[in-house]
């Protein structure tokens, strides 16, 4: 499965920050982060949701929304 997340105001200081909270979520197998788009792509396993990807954002201080 794959969830589009959009997280305003990324830089590129923000990439491996908002790479290394999503990898922590046991069940993402891989997130890409564009910051052009400022969004993030996340392929994730049935044990994942959208939602525990938004708290795992949330608790790393980033306002992450579903597109």
């Amino acid at each position: 499965m794959r969830a589009f997340l959009r997280i305003e105001g990324l830089t590129d200081d923000d990439r491996a920050a908002v790479s290394s909270a999503l990898d922590a979520v046991e069940g993402v197998l891989d997130a890409e982060v564009s910051l052009e788009d400022a969004m993030v792509s996340v392929l994730y396993d049935i044990r994942v949701d959208t939602p525990m990807l938004v708290a795992a954002l949330q608790q790393a201080g980033y306002d992450a929304r579903p597109v």
